[in-house]
């Protein structure tokens, strides 16, 4: 496609736009109503948040969920790019997976949907097309998500707002305990929407996503130093043992028993 031209297709539930426009810049808005995906191609971009940024370029894909104001800008040598806007409504009925603003590696599986219905607009497939994507980015994102939960050291350094701070500090306090998230944003400062909404946009997960990252990584400390299942489980809040397996294994990719096994080995 020719440097200066966009190409912009319709389905039911998405917007797909090719951008080819090195230097392009757009002012801050604020889509309600829409899920956005960017993924550059040639080229770097910059999606400016309130309180941070997004800054990637190709083998990226720049995520932002319904209602975030953005300033977008690209680099002005190169500027191909893919931008999607998918229906809230539509996202919802196919996913409950929800993410604050995130960069993520590229899904080769994303493109080349994105690519085909681009090129093939009067598809008979665009129904099923387009429910594929989403659902492939949602799983793309948790997974990606996942694979960081156990980092737990490193939250605090994404985080600018104090009581955000001040609230991580509190469910790592508490986390082994019955928390209560409204008791936490009270505690911060902060009402339990806006918790909420700045832990999104600055950790990236929600406070219960924290909560968990803190309680599987102590679990796991606790199995690979001589404790049971069932005492890991009980000393992190757990009150059943098959939810603990269960959130243990899709967070660590092994079973707690393995990391009992394991500790054993050491």
């Amino acid at each position: 496609m020719r440097i200066g031209q966009d190409i912009a297709v319709r389905f039911p539930g998405l917007y797909l736009v090719h951008h080819n426009i090195p230097g392009m810049k757009v002012g801050w808005h604020n889509w309600a109503h829409q899920h956005l995906l960017f993924i550059p191609l040639q080229g770097e971009i910059t999606i400016l948040l309130r309180l941070s940024s997004l800054v990637g370029g190709p083998g990226k894909m720049l995520y932002l969920p319904p209602k975030t104001s953005l300033n977008f800008q690209a680099s002005t040598t190169l500027g191909e790019r893919l931008v999607c806007l998918i229906d809230d409504a539509r996202w919802r009925a196919l996913t409950s997976f929800q993410s604050g603003p995130t960069m993520i590696p590229v899904q080769q599986l994303c493109k080349e949907h994105l690519f085909y219905l681009l090129l093939n607009p009067k598809t008979k497939s665009a129904e099923s097309l387009v429910s594929a994507f989403i659902q492939i980015l949602a799983e793309s994102m948790e997974s990606t998500q996942q694979t960081s939960l156990l980092e737990v050291t490193h939250l605090e350094a994404k985080v600018r707002d104090e009581r955000v701070r001040k609230a991580l500090t509190i469910l790592l306090r508490d986390h082994r305990t019955r928390v209560r998230m409204a008791a936490v944003a009270q505690e911060a400062g902060l009402s339990l929407r806006n918790l909420s909404r700045l832990f999104l946009d600055q950790v990236g997960i929600s406070p219960k996503q924290v909560l968990t990252q803190y309680r599987i990584a102590t679990a796991r400390d606790l199995l690979l130093t001589g404790s049971t299942v069932a005492q890991a489980a009980f000393a992190t809040g757990y009150a059943s043992l098959a939810q603990f397996i269960t959130i243990f294994r899709r967070l660590t990719g092994q079973l707690p028993s393995q990391v009992v096994h394991l500790g054993r080995k050491q």
